[in-house]
C-alpha cells in the first residue's frame, strides 16, 4: 500500500500510512480540542472511513484538555478507530495518558509509548 492522501489542519495532520493505520501527527501549536476530534472523524472518512488502528504521533509540547479525554474514551466519538497508540514524549503527556487510562477508561485498546516503533508493533494485531 502506497501513502494515501495527506489532509492538514492547523494543529494535526493524518494520512493512512504503510502498514494501513491512522497515523495522525499533533503540532504543538495548540491544545487538541474536541473540535479537532470532530476534524479528525471526518478526515478519516475522507480517508476512507474503515475502521483501523490509529497511531498518534505526539509533539513534545502538544497537549489536550479534560473535555477531549473524556469524549476520546468512547467509541461513538471516534468510530473509526479499533486501537489506539500514542508516541508521548513529555512528563505532562505521561501525567495525562495516566489520567486517561485510569480515570476515562477508553472503551477501545489503548497505549502509551516513547518509541515509535513499539507503538506500531503493537497496533499490527489489529490490522
Amino acid at each position: 500500500m502506497t501513502l494515501s492522501k495527506k489532509i492538514t489542519f492547523p494543529n494535526f495532520e493524518v494520512e493512512i500510512n504503510n502498514f494501513g493505520f491512522y497515523k495522525v501527527s499533533v503540532n504543538e501549536s495548540e491544545e487538541f480540542t474536541i473540535d479537532d476530534l470532530k476534524k479528525l472523524v471526518l478526515a478519516e472518512s475522507e480517508l476512507g472511513g474503515e475502521k483501523l488502528p490509529v497511531l498518534v504521533l505526539c509533539a513534545e509540547h502538544a497537549s489536550t484538555n479534560s473535555e477531549l479525554m473524556n469524549a476520546m474514551a468512547k467509541n461513538i466519538n471516534n468510530p473509526f478507530s479499533k486501537a489506539d497508540a500514542f508516541v508521548i514524549k513529555s512528563m505532562a503527556q505521561k501525567i495525562l495518558a495516566n489520567f486517561y487510562v485510569k480515570i476515562n477508561k477508553p472503551e477501545r485498546p489503548t497505549k502509551f509509548f516513547n518509541n515509535k516503533d513499539e507503538a506500531i508493533d503493537w497496533l499490527k494485531p489489529f490490522l
